[in-house]
């Protein structure tokens, strides 16, 4: 099976002084926490978000969501096009495929994501009324040729380069959310964003544990960000806890384990690194696996118990 990540591209490069989009209000939710949980509904993991401006404040906002967080610490000097460059190089090896949007398209279904699931086309946008929208869907054979183009009108030149354009199917859908963006407080104040509500759906929270518990979803993100930057203390700093309490938590799964789960380094020339052991990787792959297909099955007994019949 194909694995697909997202990069959403939160850095806020041309928002200046004024509204940030990503934090707006979206009926329930924000616009950044729209995005991730229609991307995470869908089975799309990871999902890289690149930060840049009010970074400390917005990752903070999304730290219980499993995401990784990539700071553009030149969001000011860029254009978005430099932070989904940013977002692609880090998740290349991750993927087989990505999912690419800036943060300002809330709207959009998790059945559009499925659609462009099930494409086998190299590249894909979704197309409402002639109008192509967000998200962007390409294939890691894609991403070498976004990376190099050096043209205009960013990604949207990108895919329109020789070596491309050719490769990028469009697929017509009915969701209107692909073209409409949220970026201003008069945009919150229409009435079908207020009206926005998240549909109810479970989230399933597995923990291991003996006497307590040892290993759960905080855990497992926390290995996957070691795993995926090198560093422990990247980790730590993604996930907002201090060094010390990661480190903790980790000499804590250890002793339940019976095995290390770390290799490290620390200073040197070539500076310090942290790397999974074999037996860790394997624990997280069985895990995060686990996982999905308890998250399968409550979808299935969702349905079963809450949709299959209204509560009268």
């Amino acid at each position: 099976m194909k694995r697909t990540g997202a990069v959403i591209v939160a850095a806020g490069h041309k928002w200046g002084k004024q509204t940030f989009s990503p934090m707006l209000p979206v009926g329930d939710s924000t616009v950044i926490r729209r995005i991730i949980i229609t991307m995470k509904r869908a089975g799309i993991d990871p999902v890289v978000v690149v930060t840049g401006r009010n970074g400390d404040e917005l990752e903070k906002h999304i730290s219980n969501l499993r995401v990784i967080c990539l700071r553009n610490e030149q969001f000011e000097n860029t254009q978005m096009y430099a932070s989904i460059c940013m977002g692609l190089n880090y998740i290349e090896d991750l993927c087989d495929r990505v999912l690419i949007l800036p943060a300002k398209f809330p709207l959009f279904l998790k059945q559009t994501v499925e659609l462009l699931l099930g494409t086998e086309a190299e590249a894909a946008c979704p197309v409402y009324e002639g109008r192509r929208g967000h998200p962007v869907l390409v294939s890691s054979s894609v991403i070498p040729s976004l990376l190099a183009y050096k043209g205009e009108r960013g990604l949207r030149g990108a895919l329109r380069q020789e070596a491309v354009r050719e490769k990028v199917a469009e697929l017509p859908v009915e969701d209107q959310g692909i073209i409409l963006s949220v970026e201003t407080d008069e945009d919150c104040k229409e009435e079908r964003v207020r009206a926005q509500q998240i549909d109810i759906h479970p989230q399933i929270q597995v923990s291991l544990e003996r006497d307590e518990a040892f290993f759960g979803p905080s855990m497992a993100q926390f290995l996957a960000l070691i795993a995926h930057t090198g560093s422990m203390q990247t980790a730590c700093r993604q996930m907002h806890m201090s060094y010390t309490k990661g480190w903790k938590l980790l000499k804590a799964a250890e002793k339940q384990l019976g095995y290390p789960l770390l290799y490290t380094r620390s200073g040197g020339t070539d500076g310090g690194f942290s790397q999974l052991t074999p037996k860790a990787e394997e624990f997280l792959r069985r895990f995060l696996q686990m996982e999905k297909e308890l998250m399968r099955e409550g979808e299935r007994l969702y349905r079963k118990y809450f949709l299959e019949g209204e509560i009268q």
